[in-house]
């Protein structure tokens, strides 16, 4: 019986429960169908396309959402308009960004999330006015499905305005067709700059990653207030936006950049203003992975309104001219053949590159670079800077070249705009979009016509002219450095050195020698250099060995090389016959009639043709060593 009364009570109890529960409230709002904050399951339409002119809704930007990849962002900044409909972290001076959701209009319907946003202006809140509930906002930025979840990307989002009232910003990410190559005839558009920096990491303020040299164009959208210039100027740089139109959509930083000149601003230069058309040439970052802008010091304005330092009328464009040149001392590269020379050299790493083999360029210097110093408060002794060809605006970069005969500058040595120069060295394509010098890999070899080896003409044979107080030199004589297979110096541009070279470990002094491969076919020859000689007496010693237990012959000697970069007659002294495994000292002294341009040469005979091991070899002139 009591089974049968307690069985009623339940069904009674149960009746009650479920009649009750139709007039409670749900203790929660029920998930929406984009992920955002909660709300009603009431349907807002999807409006706006995203753009300023016409932002996303609440409902919209859910929709553009949930058709990316879970853990996508968007490829480019949307603007979404709304009402705050709660706040979870207002703007502080902590952090210097807000979590909060916005809807149409203001309720929990179709609420859109706007997670870790900066504040007007692109900048982090310092001060200001603080979120209410019932605000109306734009915010522009990127986008992600964050699992799910859609919201703004943590600090890649900002507040373009705030009950109307708007600090500019635009996008802060360039929209639109990426153009041009970066280069000065085919400048980046401000998309274009932003693609190139795409995918550069930032790790620190101490820690990133740069383009190399690069050009971008557009028209001054908005004077930034971070660094000064005119006549209170504290900096002498100056930040700006700039975009393709003028207006404050998609926007490229130009932050602390110098004038025209790659000089700072002084008081009665022309100041910049909103709708400027200017090429900026310099490095560009990621900054923070999230706002590309040139690096701070690291460019300059090379185009005002068409009017550059340079002379160019193009407002940064300019013809290459034609390449000239076979980077030969008789025929040194004019500026667009050196630039061609290095186009297609790879570059990894600051550490890893590939180079030219030695190289003339000649050319006049356009600009000065604030890289490296020199004169008489010079630290490094080497000088940086532009040069280009007549009648065209492309420039090459001369790296931290030493002076004339490969010596440091000292007092009195300085070098101006509008020197010709002929320079000798390798080349290189710094970050793949550079063409320049191999840091202290390169000299400057005439300068306005006067080289140390006696040239009149700036490049040319050096038959006839002034001669120098001594001759050209160089080192490595001793082959520990190599450039791949190569022994750095042991590479004519003359047929003079025609043997194949390796690297050996057997040294007579050091780490390594070099292998001179032999053939019974011809002879074989190991050249250093072109060197530009004064007429004397000269002694060359070196050491050698057989590489094989077929034994090896070799004769040393020099030729002359002529202007057209042909060679003379070889000159050579007595046969080294019969070679060992161990190592032999030869010397062999020899008079040159003239100054010139000569190559010293060892041969390695035909006879018997086989290879040979070279080692510690210098070549002096009185007290002075030449090679060493």
């Amino acid at each position: 019986m009591k089974k049968i009364i307690y069985s009623l009570f339940v069904l009674a109890l149960t009746a009650m429960t479920f009649t009750s529960c139709e007039d409670v409230p749900a203790p929660y709002d029920l998930p929406t169908e984009g992920g955002g904050g909660g709300g009603e399951t009431e349907k807002v339409e999807p409006k706006g396309s995203g753009t300023l002119e016409d932002p996303f809704n609440a409902a919209a930007a859910n929709e553009y959402c949930s058709k990316l990849e879970p853990g996508a962002e968007s490829a480019q900044d949307i603007y979404v308009k709304g009402v705050v409909a709660s706040i979870d972290e207002n703007f502080t001076t902590q952090y210097g960004n807000a979590k909060f959701y916005i809807s149409e209009d203001g309720s929990s319907t179709q609420q859109f999330l706007v997670y870790r946003c900066l504040y007007l202006g692109n900048k982090k809140y310092t001060s200001g006015d603080l979120l209410k509930e019932g605000d109306e906002v734009i915010v522009c930025g990127k986008v992600t499905n964050y699992n799910g979840t859609y919201e703004t990307q943590q600090n890649k989002a900002f507040l373009y305005s705030l009950n109307g009232k708007s600090e500019g910003g635009g996008s802060s990410t360039p929209s639109g067709e990426a153009k041009g190559s970066g280069t000065q005839a085919d400048p980046y558009n401000p998309a274009g700059a932003a693609a190139a920096v795409a995918n550069l990491t930032w790790t620190s303020n101490d820690t990133y990653d740069t383009t190399g040299e690069v050009y971008v164009k557009g028209k001054i959208s908005r004077i930034a207030d971070k660094g000064t210039f005119t006549d209170g100027g504290t900096y002498g740089n100056a930040s700006f936006y700039i975009s393709e139109d003028g207006t404050e959509n998609g926007e490229f930083y130009c932050f602390r950049v110098l004038y025209l000149g790659n000089k700072k601003f002084e008081a009665g230069q022309t100041d910049i203003k909103v709708g400027d058309e200017v090429v900026v040439c310099g490095q560009l970052m990621n900054y923070r992975g999230n706002t590309p802008e040139t690096v701070a010091g690291k460019a300059y304005l090379y185009a005002l309104n068409g009017k550059s330092e340079g002379g160019s009328g193009g407002g940064g464009g300019g013809e290459a001219g034609s390449p000239s040149g076979d980077g030969t001392l008789a025929k040194p590269f004019n500026v667009a053949a050196a630039c061609a020379a290095v186009a297609n050299l790879t570059w990894t790493s600051n550490d890893t590159y590939d180079t030219t083999d030695e190289v003339y360029v000649k050319g006049k210097i356009s600009r000065i670079a604030d890289k490296g110093t020199y004169g008489e408060s010079g630290t490094y002794g080497n000088a940086s800077f532009y040069i280009k060809d007549d009648g065209a605006d492309a420039e090459f970069y001369c790296y931290r070249l030493l002076y004339l005969g490969n010596k440091k500058y000292e007092s009195g040595t300085d070098i101006k705009v509008g020197d010709e120069v002929v320079i000798h060295g390798k080349l290189m394509n710094y970050r793949g979009n550079t063409p320049e010098t191999v840091a202290n890999k390169c000299y400057l070899y005439s300068l306005n016509g006067k080289s140390e080896g006696g040239s009149g003409e700036g490049g040319g044979s050096g038959e006839g002219g002034g001669s120098s107080t001594e001759p050209t030199s160089g080192n490595n004589g001793n082959f520990e450095a190599w450039s791949g297979d190569t022994p750095d110096n042991w590479k004519t541009t003359s047929t003079a050195g025609n043997a194949t070279l390796s690297k050996s470990s057997d040294a007579h002094g050091g780490s390594y020698s070099v292998k001179v491969g032999g053939t019974s076919a011809s002879n074989k020859r190991i050249g250093y250099k072109e060197l530009q000689l004064k007429a004397g007496n000269y002694t060359m010693e070196f050491y050698v060995k057989a590489a094989t237990g077929n034994g090896g012959s070799v004769r040393p000697g020099y030729v002359q090389v002529k202007s057209d970069g042909s060679v003379g007659s070889y000159i050579y002294g007595d046969y080294v016959n019969d070679l060992s495994g161990e190592w032999q000292k030869v010397t062999h002294t020899f008079e040159l009639s003239a100054d010139g341009v000569y190559c010293i040469v060892i041969m390695n005979s035909k006879n018997p043709g086989a290879d040979v091991l070279i080692d510690d070899f210098t070549l002096k002139t009185g007290s002075t060593t030449v090679i060493k």
